[in-house]
């Protein structure tokens, strides 16, 4: 059996070399991230693109490297190679070598996850966010604002920048599920089950969600925007709320839910 050359290894390498590229661009087709949250995902969806682009260049190398290399020619007619067998070495490298690259992608998934679930000690904004068919209601406590969309106009709900704000989220009828793109992050809102998360906004703007848990007829109507101004702004914003009267386009009560 003839040994690889120089050759077969550059090949092998170059074959890496433009799959991490590609790897990296492949991650970059997530939304940009706009909360602290978000980049603790997205940053680990780039380790995972780049760690599974050099698995398979390694393995596509390696096959592709037999298969030129050592391939049957015609002056090995009649003679069969050398023969390997119990390879202790090599059992040993394609034993542990997956097990460390699957520890430390389990130890780098840990780490996000800390980062996406980990909760401020007192959070100066915490909004209150109930999901119905087929609108939202947000509800900022400790004041008598709230917030409900209605069949025409999403519900919006303005935060602050650049600090954390709680969410309790829950649903008065059936599942649903809070979803907004760039915050790379969806949370199911199930009724009698409130779900509790933060999310740090980095820069002013507008962002559109929806909810992204079929829900009936006009699921495709349940939609909303969260709108991030600066401190100031959302201050006065809030100030000047008006606590909303009850009204058609409010969130039924879970007795009353369809």
């Amino acid at each position: 059996m003839r040994r690889p050359s120089g050759g077969g290894l550059r090949r092998m390498l170059s074959v890496v070399g433009v799959a991490v590229p590609v790897a990296a661009a492949v991650a970059g087709c997530l939304p940009a991230p706009v909360t602290a949250q978000a980049r603790a995902t997205s940053t680990l969806w780039t380790q995972f693109v780049i760690a599974a682009a050099v698995v398979g260049a390694i393995v596509w190398g390696l096959i592709t490297v037999a298969i030129v290399r050592y391939r049957r020619r015609p002056a090995d007619a009649g003679s069969i190679p050398p023969q390997i067998v119990d390879s202790r070495n090599l059992e040993i490298a394609w034993t542990v070598l997956p097990i460390l690259t699957i520890l430390g992608l389990f130890g780098l998934t840990l780490v996000a996850l800390g980062q996406v679930d980990a909760r401020a000690v007192s959070p100066r904004v915490t909004v209150d966010v109930t999901a119905y068919r087929w609108q939202w209601r947000f509800d900022y406590e400790g004041t008598a604002v709230s917030v409900a969309g209605g069949p025409d106009q999403p519900a919006e709900m303005v935060v602050p920048v650049g600090e954390p704000v709680h969410i309790v989220l829950t649903s008065v009828d059936v599942a649903h599920s809070f979803f907004v793109p760039a915050f790379l992050f969806k949370r199911d809102a199930i009724p009698g089950h409130p779900n509790e998360f933060d999310v740090t906004i980095d820069e002013p703007g507008v962002y559109a969600g929806q909810c992204a848990e079929f829900c009936g007829v006009f699921h495709d109507r349940m939609t909303l925007r969260v709108r991030a101004v600066p401190r100031d702004v959302f201050d006065t914003w809030l100030a000047g709320q008006v606590p909303a009267a009850p009204s058609t386009s409010a969130a039924p009560s879970a007795s009353a839910a369809p």
